[in-house]
């Protein structure tokens, strides 16, 4: 369990700093330019272990077509990150993210899709994600107020 909390902890911090990455990537080659080479690079970056470590390639003619759909949702995540970093900012837009995924693995989790083991939903599920909903509303609204007021400071001065 530790190790999987660690590696959560690993991944979201990847995530926000890919996504910083690539959004300032994104200006100077353009999002689709941006999305081939991240993909490039992963692609190099996967063979390596792979090389190292090993992996199961023979399992592929047994896999189920859907689940090559993963490749191409993680291209409409690198996309769709690094678009929400330029008009959003980072911090409302990972805000937005972590709210959406919990929404989509709270979906997973109650109809067990994906083979994955299903669960009934809970008053306190609601209740956490009712909680994360306000968090993000009060953190959009404190952030526009402390722009306005740099503004204003800024005008100011």
């Amino acid at each position: 369990m530790l190790f999987g909390i660690i590696c959560s902890a690993v991944a979201g911090a990847f995530i926000s700093v890919q996504a910083a990455v690539n959004a300032k990537m994104n200006t100077n080659l353009g999002a689709w330019a941006t999305t081939v080479l991240v993909f490039i690079v992963g692609l190099v970056g996967s063979i390596i272990p792979l090389l190292l470590f090993g992996g199961n390639l023979a399992g592929l003619r047994e896999l189920s077509p859907i689940y090559w759909l993963g490749g191409l949702l993680g291209v409409g995540v690198v996309y769709c990150v690094m678009r929400s970093i330029q008009l959003l900012g980072p911090t409302l837009s990972v805000s937005l993210i972590l709210v959406s995924q919990l929404i989509w693995a709270l979906l997973v989790d109650l109809y067990g899709a994906f083979g994955m083991p299903q669960i009934t939903l809970s008053a306190g599920q609601i209740v956490g994600l009712t909680i994360l909903l306000v968090g993000v509303i009060l953190f959009k609204q404190s952030q526009t107020a402390a722009i306005a007021k740099q503004a204003v400071n800024e005008a100011t001065s």
